[in-house]
Parts: C-alpha cells; sequence; structure tokens
C-alpha cells in the first residue's frame, strides 16, 4: 500500500476542511446524480472505480503514483514524507500481479532527518466474477513485503519478510460501491532475539458517484496486534476523500484524501495525494 509536515493554523484548517469534508459525503445520498452510463461496458466485466486508502477488489492494469503525509503530533512528533510507486498487470480479468516501491523521508524528535527506500511490496490478486451479474465480486490473495528497506535508519527492514494473506468483497449498485477487505499479517525470517508479529486488519471503503467526474468516499481501517506484549485496543482511522476525472480520457484519475487516527493514534493524521493511469 511520503507525507508533507503540517503544523500550527494550517493544519487545523486541513482537519477541520477534512471534518466538513465528511459531512458532505455523509450528505451525498441526498444529491441527485447526474445521469451517465455505466462504464463497465469498457471493461466488459464488473469493475471497481480504486479506492485510496483500501485496495480495490477488482484486478486492473495500472500505474498509480502516491504521495503520503503523515504527522504525528503527540510528544516530540514525527514527520513523514513517503513517495510511493504501484504497478499493477491484469493477465486476466480474474488475476493480477502488482508490485509497490515506497521512498520515504523521515523527521524524527530531535530533527533528526533521514530518507531511504522502503520494503517492496508484491501482491498476487484473484477475483471471481462468479456473482457479478449481481454486482458482487469476491476474492483474495497474498502481499510479500521484500525486505529492501534499512535496519539501521528503521525504514521498513532489511532482513525480515511479511507476509499478509488477504480475503475481499464488493459490492456495486449504481453510483454505489462498497469494499471491504481482511488481512492476516506474519513476520519470518527473524533474527535472535527479535518478537514475533502478527496483526490483523480490517479496511473498509464506501464510495459513491456524485457527478459524472467526481466520486464521494468514505474509507475507515483497522488493525490490532495478536501477539503478546503488543496485543491491545484496534488502531483505527477514518479517511474522507473525493475523486476526480478531470479530463474526458477516464483513465486518467486523481483523488485526496484525509486520514483521521482515533483512540490510541488520534494524534496521527494523514494526506493522501494519488494520480491513476489505467490502461
Amino acid at each position: 500500500m511520503a507525507k508533507p509536515i503540517r503544523t500550527g493554523s494550517g493544519f487545523r484548517v486541513l482537519q477541520s476542511r477534512a471534518w466538513l469534508l465528511t459531512l458532505a459525503l455523509l450528505l451525498i445520498p441526498g444529491i441527485p446524480q447526474a445521469q451517465e452510463p455505466d462504464d463497465d461496458h469498457d471493461h466488459g466485466h464488473l469493475h471497481f472505480s480504486h479506492p485510496l486508502v483500501t485496495e480495490s477488489p477488482s484486478p486492473d492494469t495500472k500505474i498509480r503514483l502516491d504521495y503520503l503525509a503523515t504527522n504525528i503530533s503527540n510528544g516530540p512528533g514525527l514527520h513523514e514524507n513517503t513517495i510511493r510507486v504501484e504497478g499493477e498487470y491484469a493477465f486476466t480479468h480474474s488475476v493480477s500481479l502488482a508490485l509497490v516501491t515506497p521512498f520515504t523521508f523521515r523527521t524524527a524528535p530531535g530533527n533528526a532527518r533521514t530518507s531511504g527506500f522502503g520494503d517492496i511490496e508484491l501482491s498476487l490478486k484473484a477475483a471471481s466474477l462468479r456473482f457479478g451479474e449481481k454486482g458482487v465480486l469476491l476474492g483474495g490473495g497474498l502481499s510479500v513485503g521484500i525486505p529492501t528497506g534499512s535496519d539501521v535508519k528503521d525504514i521498513g527492514s532489511s532482513h525480515i519478510v511479511e507476509l499478509e494473506p488477504f480475503i475481499d468483497a464488493g459490492y456495486k449498485h449504481d453510483a454505489l460501491e462498497l469494499v471491504s477487505f481482511a488481512r492476516l499479517s506474519s513476520a519470518i525470517h527473524r533474527r535472535s532475539g527479535e518478537d514475533a508479529e502478527r496483526n490483523l486488519a480490517f479496511d473498509f471503503s464506501a464510495l459513491y458517484r456524485i457527478l459524472p467526474t467526481v466520486e464521494g468516499l468514505i474509507e475507515l481501517t483497522t488493525a490490532r496486534s495478536l501477539t503478546a506484549p503488543d496485543a491491545g485496543a484496534p488502531e483505527t482511522s477514518i479517511a474522507p476523500g473525493l475523486k476526480l476525472y478531470p479530463f474526458p480520457n477516464k483513465q486518467i484519475m486523481f483523488g485526496a484524501s484525509f486520514e483521521l487516527g482515533t483512540g490510541a493514534i488520534h494524534s496521527r493524521q494523514t494526506v493522501l495525494l494519488s494520480g491513476f493511469y489505467h490502461f
């Protein structure tokens, strides 16, 4: 699946606008939908518009560029900016392979700065078209975190391999698209003395086409460690967002979301800017 530094009043403005966006999205069902032919005919099968934080259940052939800006305001604070490039190739309408490469710039407490490549992620995704006529897509797959990071910089890892099998489901009806994922991750190839890691996470996205060129989203992600002593309350965040199609060619799209941590991670906020090109 880098982050601009936001502080002071400017950051509070971003946060207030995010809550206004959330309210607007909750009112979306009351907005008359602009008439537009279903764009699935371009794909010849059930296809979902890609969420921003959550993965899409549809195998795609695309290039995606992300810019993430994360701020942790609690305590001394931490700021990260990550540039992430993803390439995905769909062998068929049911199977695709994706490669994600991140590069992170970090400012830690004490103004210590570091940067470097994180772990590359390789994902195999499969989907069943059996219930496509009913607007339902079921699937799953496996993601592997390849240790291309740095233990010294604490950006990714130079030796730990992460395995993350997942299952997903999507439902599409007219302008509404609902997507959910369940992910179970575990770390292998650990060194002596390193704690075992196992996490369970759930992602959910609700997307609504407001206009032919505008889509609104509300996404939620929650994760919990399954190993002691890290086991505890889940870490949950909510992310309102928008996607735009500024050109007649709908293969090109842009999106933005503001992810707000809740509860134990209430001090974490992330801005995500994305650009997609679907082949």
